[in-house]
């Protein structure tokens, strides 16, 4: 088994946050039902949960590169409360790019969006240099009312995530919803569906190579 049921070594990331969201690839795709489990205090780490019918595939990323990758049977994962993550699951990330491209990316604030009779907020990260705008598109966020209790749940190790840690403004909450628009076309679109207070605890097995 690459997940077994255990807690007392290794690294601990603990989880107070569920988010339930509805990925759309493309405009055309169909939507994919995926969650999130987040710290509202911390948000250097995440855990992506894709759902896969009766299995589910589990993606941590930590904004220090850390990664892991493997899937679970999906009755299982939610029955468990406290997860370890051994090795061969594990990879180290060369998140350089990501951290050298924030010079050149801004957020910005827009208009208030309404949704469904909510008023929101809604911010836009763009790059600065025109030459690479059409190739990275904007991604947009779109903040949920009354959840400034977590800090933003953008991606760990992304460019938008090490904008907001070098103390470029993106409010705290999280997002109602994300998405990128590229060549007139929005992508990867995530829409929350629901969130709760629930508590996981993931373990990466002590003495990793990475």
């Amino acid at each position: 088994m690459l997940l077994i049921s255990f807690a007392g070594f290794g690294q601990r990331y603990e989880f107070d946050t569920f988010t339930e969201y509805q990925f759309i690839k493309t405009e055309k795709a169909d939507a994919e039902k995926t969650f999130e489990f987040s710290n509202s205090k911390d948000n250097s780490y995440i855990l992506s949960v894709l759902d896969k019918g009766k299995q589910v595939t589990l993606t941590f990323l930590h904004a220090s590169g850390q990664k892991a990758i493997l899937k679970m049977d999906k009755a299982r994962f939610f029955e468990e409360e406290d997860l370890i993550v051994n090795c061969s699951s594990t990879e180290k990330q060369d998140l350089t790019s990501a951290k050298n491209a924030v010079v050149s990316f801004d957020f910005q604030k827009l208009n208030d969006t309404i949704i469904k009779k909510d008023t929101l907020q809604h911010y836009v990260i763009r790059t600065v240099d025109k030459k690479a705008a059409a190739e990275t598109g904007e991604r947009h966020f779109i903040i949920q009312k009354s959840t400034d209790f977590h800090l933003p749940n953008v991606t760990p190790g992304t460019i938008p995530y090490f904008c907001w840690a070098s103390g470029k403004e993106l409010p705290s909450g999280l997002f109602r919803q994300t998405y990128i628009v590229k060549d007139s076309e929005s992508v990867e679109k995530m829409v929350l569906v629901k969130y709760e207070k629930l508590r996981k605890i993931l373990v990466l097995e002590r003495g990793c190579q990475y």
